[in-house]
């Protein structure tokens, strides 16, 4: 046989013994192992169908585009668990909003978006691909080009361990709930559901590397095999169903394979307990998560003082105001009224008094999000001379000479000498609003197991919500306010538009700057910190400014497209100028699923 003929024929011999030797090593590396190897062929792939889609980007018709686009967007899916949970903030340049955003640290730098969503937008532009958008198709490609360079570079230095790959499905899980379903990071291609899919499809492939018990695998497939069913939509699907059927079994399913596998929950302090079986279980929310370092304990001694001092006139000196004159237990720690009085002579406050119900469960506190804790709160309340115009140092002295307070201070803070302090004050009473957290509506109980509690008109509802309404791209699962999933450790602020009066025929915008006021920002005017609509329907009137006293009138405002939409000019709006074309029975649903959210009355204020 010739030199060239036994090459011919030992080629395949080979590549066969090849793949035996690949196969030999992939069975012989630990799960960890495997999943990073996992991880980097995800992220060259991702680099190969980003390369073609730029080369794509110069002469291709706008069919083949959005094609590649969505392989590229298939490969991220794979990776996101592990980018979101190693590396946030490549994954916010990645698949951040399509907005402008500040960081918290250095709130005076806006940070321009970038990344799939902007992209998105180019390639979904109506009609064929002008040279402008294909510049633009091609500068943003390069963009996630770089970014993905990026992580390759860090493939070698990134130690998966077992305990951090589980944690990171499940908050992905979380992610998919929460922001995937509602179309929050597929907003113009209404991929959601087909992303869904692959989101399960790579949780069950990396958790097929350890040795979970069957029944995961198959959760993870029956709710794969769901959100990939023929004939449904964006607008269709059930969300409800999915959530109940699928997502909830698969978490506790996850959860009991993690601790049968002897695999630790990680340590880590946050707003969802890591050990908890899903994000609608009763006690997963940690309310001390939002607190700061010197919180006091919630201990009934702590909360019988801080609900005394929440009824008590002096915090206001000779104002004769307390915290319960605006936030009245009967009306979900509201007032009922477009705004309160003021305490200077002839004015009104210059705000709505939002729920006191939750509001622990935010990391910014007031509509413009300029405080981040309770306890700052209280003592930027009581010393606002137009709401309780009082001073905390004068307070503690009051207090010292009004019985029971010697006794209720001595009992709260046992360990100290002189206990009746303005630093004692502010924690006793965010303490006590720190206790108002409530999580068991009709809805909660649904999704903790009783399908008998909700209605097809409330669940009709949810689905609208989550879906074609839009509303849980700002107020996310399950907390329904601005607090980002998964962690929640992020207040998300919208520009609404919120007119001025009800006026649909004559609008006005109105004239509060909003979070502008705070720094100046131009994409901030007149944006507002995304508020909980748990409860909401007791908290009547509505927006920053009290100006819709229904909750009719504020899903017509929805609708309608915003204050864009009523014809302001709101060049800073966040809230998509679309109009939603929610029929009559469509907003009644909402409404209807908005009132499923009331607290049940055994755990209601």
């Amino acid at each position: 046989m010739s030199l060239p003929s036994f090459a011919r024929c030992a080629r395949p011999l080979l590549l066969g013994l090849a793949g035996l030797l690949f196969s030999f090593a992939v069975l012989h590396k630990t799960p960890t192992e495997q999943v990073q190897s996992y991880y980097a062929l995800h992220l060259r792939q991702l680099h190969t169908q980003l390369a073609r889609l730029q080369d794509l980007a110069s002469q291709a018709d706008t069919t083949a585009i959005q094609a590649q686009f969505a392989a590229c967007r298939t490969e991220y899916k794979h990776l996101e668990f592990a980018v979101e949970y190693y590396y946030p903030h490549a994954a916010q340049r990645l698949n951040g909003a399509n907005l402008p955003e500040t960081e918290a640290g250095e709130p005076g730098q806006v940070i321009l978006p970038t990344g799939f969503q902007v992209l998105e937008e180019y390639v979904y532009a109506p009609g064929s691909p002008t040279s402008a958008t294909r510049d633009q198709l091609r500068q943003e490609t390069d963009n996630l080009l770089a970014e993905v360079r990026h992580l390759e570079q860090q493939v070698p230095l990134l130690a998966f361990s077992e305990a951090e790959v589980f944690d990171a499905l499940r908050l992905n899980l979380y992610r998919l709930a929460a922001k995937g379903l509602s179309g929050f990071d597929s907003p113009v291609a209404h991929a959601s559901l087909p992303e869904a899919a692959v989101t399960l499809q790579a949780t069950r492939e990396v958790l097929a590397m350890f040795a979970v018990p069957k029944q995961v695998l198959l959760a993870l497939g029956r709710g794969e095999a769901a959100v990939a069913a023929p004939y449904q939509t964006f607008d269709s699907f059930d969300r409800a169903r999915f959530l109940g059927r699928h997502f909830n079994p698969t978490l506790a399913a996850l959860r009991q394979a993690q601790q049968q596998l002897g695999v630790p929950f990680v340590a880590a302090r946050r707003a969802v307990r890591p050990e908890a079986a899903s994000f609608f279980v009763a006690d997963a929310f940690d309310p001390g998560f939002f607190a700061p370092a010197d919180v006091a304990a919630p201990t009934p001694a702590v909360l019988a003082l801080g609900e005394a001092l929440f009824r008590e006139p002096l915090l206001s000196g000779r104002a004769g105001r307390s915290c319960i004159s605006c936030h009245l237990p009967g009306r979900a720690y509201t007032d009922g009224l477009r705004v309160n009085r003021s305490l200077q002579a002839g004015a009104e406050l210059a705000r709505n008094t939002p729920t006191l119900l939750n509001a622990a469960l935010q990391p910014e506190q007031f509509a413009d999000g300029r405080v981040h804790f309770l306890e700052d709160q209280v003592h930027a309340v009581v010393s606002n001379k137009a709401e309780m115009g009082g001073q905390l140092g004068n307070a503690s002295a009051l207090l010292r000479r009004k019985r029971p307070y010697d006794r209720l201070f001595a009992q709260a803070f046992a360990a100290e000498t002189q206990p009746i302090t303005e630093r004692n004050i502010r924690r006793a009473v965010a303490a006590y609003v720190r206790s108002l957290v409530r999580l068991n509506s009709r809805f909660d109980q649904y999704l903790r197991g009783d399908s008998t509690v909700l209605s097809g008109q409330e669940i009709q509802g949810f689905n609208l919500f989550m879906g074609k309404a839009q509303c849980g791209t700002c107020h996310y699962l399950p907390l329904f306010n601005g607090s980002v999933p998964p962690l929640y450790d992020k207040a998300e602020s919208e520009v609404l538009g919120t007119p001025a009066t009800a006026d649909t025929l004559h609008p006005t915008l109105d004239t509060d700057q909003g979070k502008f006021g705070l720094y100046g920002i131009a994409h901030q005017r007149h944006a507002f910190k995304t508020p909980t609509v748990r409860n909401a329907a007791l908290t009547a009137p509505y927006m920053h400014n009290g100006v819709y006293q229904t909750l009719e009138q504020v899903l017509d405002f929805y609708n309608r497209g915003g204050g864009t939409g009523l014809g302001l000019a709101v060049p800073t709006q966040t809230l998509a100028s679309d109009r939603l074309h929610l029929t009559s029975a469509e907003q009644q649903a909402v409404i209807a699923f908005i009132r499923a959210l009331n607290d049940a009355p055994e755990t209601a204020y």
